[in-house]
C-alpha cells in the first residue's frame, strides 16, 4: 500500500470523523470515533494484504481428524 492510497482511504472516513464533533456525550462521540477507526483499520489492512480476507472463519488445524501422530 503506498501513502497515496493510504491518504484516500483516510481521506474517505474524514468527513465521518469531522461528524463526530456535533456529538453531545462523550460517550456518543467515543462510540462513533471507535466505529471509524476500526473500519479505516479493516480497509487499511485488506489493501495492505492486496486480498480479499477470508470469509471462513473456523480454526484452521495442523492435523487431519483420523490420522496417527
Amino acid at each position: 500500500m503506498t501513502r497515496e492510497e493510504f491518504l484516500a482511504l483516510a481521506n474517505e472516513q474524514y468527513d465521518k470523523l469531522a461528524d463526530l464533533q456535533s456529538k453531545q456525550t462523550f460517550y456518543a462521540f467515543e462510540e462513533g470515533f471507535v466505529k471509524v477507526w476500526t473500519e479505516l483499520g479493516a480497509q487499511v489492512m485488506q489493501a495492505s494484504l492486496d486480498k480479499p480476507l477470508s470469509k471462513d472463519k473456523r480454526k484452521k488445524t495442523v492435523v487431519k481428524p483420523g490420522s496417527e501422530k
